[in-house]
């Protein structure tokens, strides 16, 4: 489901994981490697968030999207206290 911010503008889609939570996703795909201790996260289009390597060697585990609290300048705007 594609979108936009309602506070940044940029084009978000919505994915929605595995537990059924809904997720605001930035809409561009990026590589990744999965590592557990990892300090990015990502977003497949089946839903599962994995923990990961954006910037790594080698060949990539899979193609992914961002959540976009992590690249919002006004994310802090939209979490509970």
């Amino acid at each position: 489901m594609a979108a936009t911010c309602k506070k940044c503008g940029a084009p978000i889609v919505w994915i929605q994981t595995q537990k059924g939570k809904w997720i605001p996703c930035d809409e561009g795909m990026l590589e990744y490697k999965k590592n557990h201790v990892g300090k990015d996260c990502v977003v497949s289009q089946d839903g599962d968030v994995i923990r990961c390597d954006l910037q790594f060697e080698g060949e990539p585990d899979g193609m992914a999207r961002v959540a976009h609290w992590a690249t919002c300048p006004y994310a802090d705007e939209f979490r509970r206290r």
